[in-house]
């Protein structure tokens, strides 16, 4: 989706509010992945509290702090 889009004035459709959503979760998980990679802690906790502030406005969607943390597991073999 662009980062500018044309909303009709009764509101997004439900593709574009998902559409929405998931370039925002993308985009949290790129963050935490790029300051991962560069150390950057405070990056890290930042994208971690973006995360908690997703989670607690979508309480019966996919949790995107449980997302990050799974980041940090290895890969099962």
């Amino acid at each position: 989706m662009p980062a500018l889009a044309l909303i009709p004035s009764d509101g997004p459709s439900e593709r574009q509010l998902a559409e929405i959503e998931a370039g925002v979760r993308a985009g949290v998980v790129a963050d935490y992945l790029a300051a991962q990679r560069a150390g950057d802690l405070l990056g890290l906790l930042a994208a971690e509290y973006l995360a908690s502030r997703i989670d607690e406005s979508t309480p019966d969607g996919p949790r995107l702090a449980d997302e990050l943390a799974d980041l940090n597991q290895p890969a099962a073999a």
